[in-house]
């Protein structure tokens, strides 16, 4: 079904389509997030959530950054060089590249756990490449936690099957399945692709879930990271921490930790 696009205010130029909302461009730094259908009430409180938790992430260079609301929408800045994975897709790309990509999207994640936040839809389509070709992190729509571990808001994201930690409460979302997810996000930019490419997301998800859960994960031309992606699978890390300082080590980063500090501020 063809989804209806408007224009609102201060919106110049479409950019695209999310699950409940539109991106239009608003200037050349800044994009306006806003629901698919003027008034919708579902896509207006995810939003609501959304600039919740960006404002409890503050400023950072692995974040896309918030620059407020504006009526039922929220003003992001602007990502000239679009979606990673789409840049994966039409762009040549080295391995050294690659890795730099995967550290970049692991040092993002470890800002939002150090900030109470479960992003609860890690992959690559959410990570956002800017003028430098260095990644941002974006869609916030999980879910923002108290100092008690209390849940503050709740976006109501969810991680599709490839990237979906196998759990007896699908609800449950934590730390480690964020990490789950990652590993699935590193896979993608590393190889291209999602996660068992020969399997469809949704037909497909009982033997997507099967094969995650008895460790039958799908192979990986880098090997040298092979490892790191596997125990983010089988929920060997207990914070991202650990997952950046092993994924630093093998892209053979300078300053690595200068760099661990800066992602846990």
């Amino acid at each position: 079904m063809e989804i209806p696009f408007y224009f609102p205010e201060p919106v110049q130029e479409f950019l695209a389509v999310g699950g409940n909302s539109f991106i239009g461009l608003v200037n050349k730094t800044t994009v306006f997030k806003y629901p698919r259908t003027i008034g919708d009430e579902s896509a207006i409180a995810s939003l609501q959530v959304e600039a919740r938790i960006l404002e409890a992430i503050g400023p950072h260079d692995r974040i896309i950054w918030f620059q407020g609301q504006n009526g039922e929408g929220l003003l992001l800045e602007y990502a000239p060089h679009g979606s990673l994975a789409r840049y994966l897709t039409e762009n040549p790309t080295t391995e050294q590249q690659r890795l730099k990509w995967s550290r970049q999207a692991t040092e993002a994640v470890a800002v939002i756990h150090n900030k109470g936040v479960i992003h609860c839809d890690i992959k690559v389509p959410n990570l956002l490449l800017d003028e430098e070709l260095n990644v941002k992190l974006c869609d916030f729509q999980g879910r923002l936690l108290g100092p008690d571990g209390q849940v503050l808001r709740d976006g109501g994201s969810s991680e599709n099957p490839k990237f979906f930690m196998p759990r007896d409460d699908p609800t449950h979302a934590d730390i480690i399945t964020d990490i789950f997810a990652l590993g699935s996000t590193i896979y993608h930019i590393l190889e291209g692709h999602e996660p068992f490419p020969e399997l469809d997301s949704f037909a497909d998800e009982d033997e997507i879930t099967a094969r995650f859960s008895s460790g039958r994960y799908p192979e990986l031309k880098c090997a040298s990271i092979r490892e790191v992606i596997h125990n983010c699978w089988s929920a060997k890390y207990s914070s991202t921490t650990e997952v950046l300082s092993d994924v630093q080590q093998l892209c053979g980063t300078e300053n690595q930790q200068k760099m661990t500090e800066a992602a846990a501020t």
